[in-house]
């Protein structure tokens, strides 16, 4: 579950470093060596959550990217996260946005969420 203090939201762009990253990210737990067993969702979203970060959502098309939601205090928080997470510089080398409007279906919400800047069209 999500920790309470990640209170802002972060969209990640991550680059794979390699050919190689690619593959043994993307290669089934059953066929590393040794094997492993899949997870289910929700232990993904428990082995995703850290001490400085966590990430909530992601997203792995055929290109050299990969999108992931994450959650964090700071943009360095993430940073942090995927180091601790041996990520960064070893998998995949990231570009760390916050988004201020953060909106999903998926929550099914009543509250009113939406946000707008202040003064501007900027946060």
């Amino acid at each position: 579950m999500v920790k309470e203090h990640f209170s802002r939201h972060y969209l990640v762009v991550h680059t794979f470093v390699s050919d190689e990253a690619r593959k043994a990210y993307l290669t089934p737990p059953e066929r590393r060596d040794p094997p492993e067993k899949r997870q289910s969702e929700r232990q993904w979203a428990m082995n995703s959550n850290g001490e400085f970060a966590q990430c909530m959502q992601t997203w792995v098309g055929n290109d050299d990217f990969l999108y992931c939601h994450w959650m964090a205090e700071s943009e360095d928080d993430v940073y942090r996260q995927l180091d601790e997470f041996g990520l960064e510089g070893n998998v995949v080398s990231s570009m760390v946005s916050e988004m201020f409007q953060f909106m999903s279906a998926y929550r099914d919400s009543d509250q009113i969420l939406q946000q707008f800047p202040e003064e501007s069209d900027k946060w």
